[in-house]
């Protein structure tokens, strides 16, 4: 996992992905937790991997007490703005790492998006165990995992990025998405992250003795890669993410 730190540094000094304000994107993703998760009222809510904490103020705006923890310094320092922001709920923002960080068993959701897969499959079962002994009892999880199938067919797909260039590879053996990013002027310095993804019944297996099982799916959307545009909503079968729904077995 020696990637992270540098991969999402570079996306910041890049394009300053997680340093920006929060975007309808992120409105329509913590509207997507409030109805995945079926939330009446207000609760307390931990978002790992939060970047620069958009969706996680989102999520807080919709009245809930949100607690968020990011690696790198630079976008943990942009949620701590947006918390300063905030109409509604809280957003206490965390910078650390979540496989060495500590929380209390506090929590009625706990949510990751875009880079769950980072490392091996003992990383992801050592995560999810972690996961599961910060909930409380009747506690929920949203995880946003990659689709085997799409990475599959996406393999040798480049996109310019008006400003950088992006691959997409793909390691059968490992059922890993391979995404590398390189400038145009400087093309032999490459930085790549390295996701596994998972089907259902691969993510399944990976649940075994983690105390959490699946209670429901939602496919994310996908890429149009005919016109090279981001497809809000899709099949199952075509999307690029899928979210799942744990809770407690």
């Amino acid at each position: 996992m020696d990637w992270v730190r540098e991969f999402y540094s570079k996306q910041n000094e890049w394009f300053g992905i997680y340093l920006g304000n929060i975007e309808e994107s992120h409105h329509k993703r913590a509207w997507l937790v409030q109805e995945l998760a079926d939330l009446k009222s207000k609760i307390k809510i931990l978002e790992l991997g939060a970047g620069g904490g958009q969706t996680a103020a989102a999520m807080a705006n919709l009245g809930h007490d949100v607690t968020m923890i990011e690696l790198l310094h630079e976008s943990a320092e942009c949620a701590q703005k947006l918390a300063k922001e905030l109409r509604n709920g809280s957003l206490s923002v965390v910078e650390g790492d979540f496989y060495k960080y500590d929380f209390q068993p506090e929590f009625d959701l706990i949510c990751y998006f875009d880079s769950f897969g980072i490392g091996s499959d003992e990383d992801q079962k050592v995560l999810l165990k972690r996961i599961q002994s910060w909930l409380k009892p009747n506690g929920k999880v949203i995880i946003e995992i990659g689709a085997t199938w799409f990475w599959a067919r996406a393999a040798g797909k480049e996109i310019d990025l008006c400003g950088a260039m992006r691959s997409y590879d793909f390691d059968p053996i490992g059922s890993r998405l391979i995404d590398r990013w390189w400038l145009p002027e400087n093309p032999k310095e490459v930085y790549a992250q390295s996701l596994r993804c998972y089907t259902p019944a691969d993510l399944k297996m990976l649940l075994d003795d983690s105390g959490l099982i699946i209670k429901e799916l939602l496919p994310g959307g996908t890429i149009d890669f005919e016109i090279m545009e981001f497809v809000e909503k899709s099949e199952l079968e075509n999307a690029m993410t899928y979210f799942v729904l744990l809770g407690n077995s």
